[in-house]
């Protein structure tokens, strides 16, 4: 009968043991654990701060898109009420129970609500549909840092540089 010498352990001599491995590795995984993170409440409550800060202008009512305006034809048709009304309801109602923020500085509603004042339905609803797909956090990587605005934290993408 031949019989491997190895110098490594066997399976046998390490389940003898396993009790005791298993223990220890619980007790070192318990220790270090308790220095994985500290409690700050000071910064805590400075984060908690800040964030509700930005989100204060939700909160604000906006008006009708077509308030003040004189009637004519475009803002009386019933494509600019239902888009009028539906944004007027989204911007005042809806939005305050979204917990994401827009990128850019004006708002996408406001940015939307300015681009078919501007533009018309057509190329305003064409602009609006534009700055909806690019607003994300992938979009975000190749925005350009020097347009954010460092009080309100949103890149600067204003219906200006439409025209």
């Amino acid at each position: 009968m031949l019989f491997l010498i190895s110098k490594y352990p066997t399976m046998q001599s390490l389940l003898k043991y396993r009790k005791t491995i298993n223990t220890g590795l619980f007790l070192l995984l318990f220790a270090v654990s308790g220095f994985a993170q500290s409690i700050n409440l000071n910064s805590d409550l400075m984060l908690v701060d800040s964030v509700s800060r930005q989100q204060i202008h939700h909160h604000e009512k906006r008006d009708f898109i077509f308030k003040n305006q004189p009637k004519t034809i475009f803002n009386s048709n019933p494509v600019s009420l239902l888009y009028g009304s539906s944004l007027y309801i989204y911007q005042n109602f809806i939005t305050q129970h979204f917990s994401a923020s827009c990128l850019y500085n004006p708002t996408c509603s406001e940015f939307s609500k300015h681009a078919v004042k501007e533009f018309g339905i057509f190329k305003g609803g064409l602009l609006t549909f534009d700055r909806l797909n690019r607003c994300n956090r992938i979009a975000a990587t190749d925005l350009d840092i020097a347009t954010i605005d460092l009080k309100t934290h949103r890149f600067d993408d204003s219906i200006t540089k439409y025209k």
